[in-house]
């Protein structure tokens, strides 16, 4: 399990679309989002750059793991 910050998100809608986006990606089991703390916590052997990816032409962007 690995949490990463990210930015863009501003309200439930932007927790939706994050948490779809991410699932899709091969190797990924959950996805938890928190508002508040602008984090995202992915389950599974998932890679960065492919989670990166799964974002790309969104307003949100995978930061650093935390």
């Amino acid at each position: 399990m690995k949490t990463y910050h990210i930015s863009g998100m501003k309200c439930d809608g932007c927790v939706k679309t994050v948490t779809e986006k991410l699932s899709k990606v091969p190797g990924v089991k959950s996805v938890q989002v928190d508002l508040d703390k602008k984090q995202v916590t992915v389950e599974g052997k998932a890679l960065k750059f492919l989670l990166k990816g799964a974002l790309k032409g969104t307003k949100f962007e995978l930061g650093d793991e935390l």
